[in-house]
């Protein structure tokens, strides 16, 4: 592909009619005065997005825009770009085609950066556009994400290899100090790195040579890396004992919690067992009990967004659907809308499967179907317990759908979500 040419961004988002005149001659005073980049001034006024930038710069050059939330990154081929060159030039490789290797820009009108890029790579580059805060993301998880865990990995597996007879010590059950059991440190730098990417979930998964470990980040799951497959079953031993799970038990699906203390502040973790064909599958959902992170204000929302959220939530009646994929957000959103809810003067009542998020001041109630204690019933009591506020975790039926409609239409304020695919 031939050198991206210079153009006049400002005079690109008027001509497709994404800002106005007038904004753009407000952000233009701003920008001289900070010495901040037009687009990111644009995008804090809540005037355009990071998405819209990049899809118009896309469009002049003639490149594709690429969605990093959603584009299955290969940490083996981002790495041909060392970090420091990644990071100093806002791009990522993204793939390799015979046409020659598509690099992903933040910044596609960087005449330097392209050249260099070219020179580094000795291939012919193709040009693609993202943006900047999925660029940041992806450069987390393509070069922190999995060097330490891999070594622990490796280590972990030398230990089995030699240790049979020690299988206790490896895993942290026979010493009263567990920390530096091998399997314990390759968990926790696990669920460091995991907190640190903001995953929602952890899937560990055996395969037959190897044992596969994916983080659901905004609601894609991405592979962090692969170790020895020989792990799997110590990995998922420790894990059972953590969460107080049968560890003879390895026929049958198992579901627990535990809670685990790491650097950057406590996370609970609900854990479910699966045998799978070359040994037992397991998925974690991480919910972070840090007050950060159910603040509104912190959650990176669009301003826009964030201002229609506050006003709906402001109301005394009425009904707050968040609806997305799985990992998405969506209850820690409408956990977030709750934090800024909780007062004295409120009653507020949640009713889930299961209670995700434990805060002080809330009522809240675990669905349980084995006793007939379904979604729809626990509403229909919870309305009887005077609230202003009421969280239904998920609607998932028409009784559950029908009771929320009818509860806001009669002076309360219901919160929920629905799953959807986008």
């Amino acid at each position: 592909m031939s050198r991206p040419q210079k153009f006049r961004l400002g005079d690109l988002l008027v001509q497709d009619k994404l800002v106005t005149e007038e904004q753009l001659n407000l952000a233009l005073g701003e920008q001289r005065g900070s010495g901040r980049k037009l687009g990111e001034v644009l995008v804090d006024h809540g005037w355009i997005t990071e998405a819209q930038i990049a899809k118009a710069v896309a469009r002049q050059l003639r490149a594709p825009y690429i969605d990093l939330a959603h584009f299955p990154l290969r940490p083996e081929l981002a790495q041909l770009l060392p970090e420091a060159h990644a990071r100093r030039m806002h791009a990522i490789v993204l793939d390799d085609p015979p046409s020659g290797l598509m690099v992903g820009m933040a910044d596609p009108t960087d005449i330097y950066a392209f050249d260099e890029i070219g020179r580094l790579l000795k291939r012919s580059i193709d040009l693609a556009v993202i943006t900047e805060t999925h660029l940041n993301a992806a450069l987390d998880r393509v070069y922190h994400s999995t060097e330490e865990i891999e070594g622990l990995a490796r280590e972990l597996t030398t230990e089995l290899a030699g240790a049979e007879s020690d299988l206790g010590d490896l895993l942290g059950v026979d010493s009263t100090s567990n920390e530096d059991a091998p399997v314990v440190r390759l968990l926790y730098s696990v669920f460091e790195q995991a907190l640190r990417l903001r995953a929602s979930d952890i899937h560990i998964e055996p395969q037959e040579k190897q044992l596969r470990i994916r983080f659901r980040i905004d609601g894609v799951l991405h592979v962090q890396t692969e170790a020895d497959a020989k792990i799997s079953s110590a990995v998922a031993l420790r894990l059972k004992l953590m969460s107080g799970l049968d560890i003879s038990e390895k026929r049958l699906p198992q579901d627990g919690r535990f809670a685990v203390r790491l650097k950057d502040g406590t996370v609970d973790i609900r854990i479910s067992t699966m045998p799978a064909q070359y040994g037992e599958s397991v998925v974690m959902r991480l919910l972070s009990q840090s007050s950060g992170m159910l603040d509104l204000d912190k959650m990176k929302m669009p301003q826009p967004m964030l201002a229609a959220l506050r006003r709906a939530i402001d109301k005394p009646s009425g009904m707050i659907l968040v609806t997305g994929p799985t990992g998405s957000g969506k209850t820690t959103t409408l956990y977030g809308a709750l934090n800024a809810l909780n007062s004295t003067e409120r009653k507020i009542i949640t009713v889930e499967d299961p209670v995700e998020y434990r805060l002080p001041g809330l009522n809240q109630v675990q669905v349980m179907e084995k006793i007939d204690l379904g979604f729809d019933r626990v509403l229909r009591a919870a309305l009887r317990q005077d609230p202003d506020v009421i969280l239904v975790g998920e609607i998932r039926d028409k009784a559950t759908a029908e009771i929320g409609l009818r509860a806001a239409m009669t002076g309360h304020l219901v919160l929920s979500t629905l799953h959807t695919n986008d």
